[in-house]
């Protein structure tokens, strides 16, 4: 039976209705990303536990971040500056994580317990990977606390934030799933999980003509010279590894597939074969 048939005064609304007055109530479908917005005079006891089962009921005292997050709900007042959300995932007691996030990042940061074990931390200033690196160590050192951390995007303050962050929820998931680290960032999480989206004649054409000069020295070689941009002298640094003996593996590899890797576009190719290869190779 359709909603509007059991509630006469129901409406559909696609983004939070903000003007709803205290005699009506609001649930949120996150699979029809609406809101329902409903007369209190019409919701019995029994209707109301049923609406719960399938909605989420957006209760006045609800965390308005929380609510941003999770349905779009923009929190007044609303010239907010873009924030980055980190995802925490926590494997121990987290008793001591408020105190440690107020210590670290003062005002700068939200705490928000999403799950058992789950935490997402609003910061409305911006952290660079270093800095976080240095949080995940006092965690650890300081605390005793141990987890993963996936660092999002700066993300602007609109109804379409929860989208964005759905979508950063969903890479992570994904990258977690396959490998284990302290820290993900988005931008490299969705690298590594790009080939797997390419079209199948693309993956069967990497697989094709690049797999067979692949190996785990190779694949190695082409990770370090990726993250250092094509610069020889850090990579081979990484790699412990004189800079000829990486200029060697490097030539060898153009022998094998013509891909110049001190070429950047050459270079892109070779890590997507190199991510697609450990991808299909080391399976979840």
């Amino acid at each position: 039976m359709q909603l509007a048939q059991l509630f006469p005064s129901l409406k559909r609304h696609s983004t939070y209705p903000t003007t709803h007055n205290s005699a009506t109530t609001i649930f949120f479908d996150s699979a029809g990303a609406c809101w329902y917005e409903i007369a209190k005079s019409e919701v019995t006891e029994r209707d109301a536990l049923m609406l719960k089962h399938f909605y989420q009921e957006c209760s006045e005292q609800m965390d308005p971040w929380l609510l941003l997050l999770t349905q779009g709900v923009v929190p007044k007042p609303t010239n907010y500056s873009p924030i980055r959300i980190l995802q925490y995932y926590i494997t121990n007691g987290a008793g001591q994580l408020k105190y440690a996030i107020e210590l670290f990042f003062m005002n700068d940061a939200y705490l928000l317990e999403a799950a058992p074990h789950t935490f997402w931390i609003i910061l409305f200033k911006d952290y660079t990977r270093e800095e976080l690196e240095g949080f995940m160590a006092i965690l650890e050192n300081d605390f005793y606390l141990h987890g993963q951390l996936f660092i999002g995007q700066l993300l602007p303050v609109s109804e379409m934030l929860h989208h964005s962050f759905l979508t950063e929820q969903k890479i992570f998931q994904s990258i977690f799933e396959r490998q284990h680290q302290t820290i993900y960032t988005f931008s490299e999480s969705f690298l590594t999980l790009l080939p797997l989206h390419l079209t199948m004649p693309l993956q069967q054409y990497l697989q094709h003509t690049l797999f067979n000069s692949l190996n785990d020295e190779m694949i190695t070689t082409i990770t370090a010279l990726f993250s250092h941009n094509g610069n020889m002298s850090s990579a081979a640094k990484e790699l412990h590894i004189h800079r000829n003996t990486l200029l060697y593996r490097t030539q060898r590899y153009f022998e094998d597939t013509t891909l110049d890797l001190k070429r950047s576009d050459d270079l892109l190719l070779a890590n997507l074969a190199a991510l697609l290869y450990k991808l299909t190779k080391y399976p979840l």
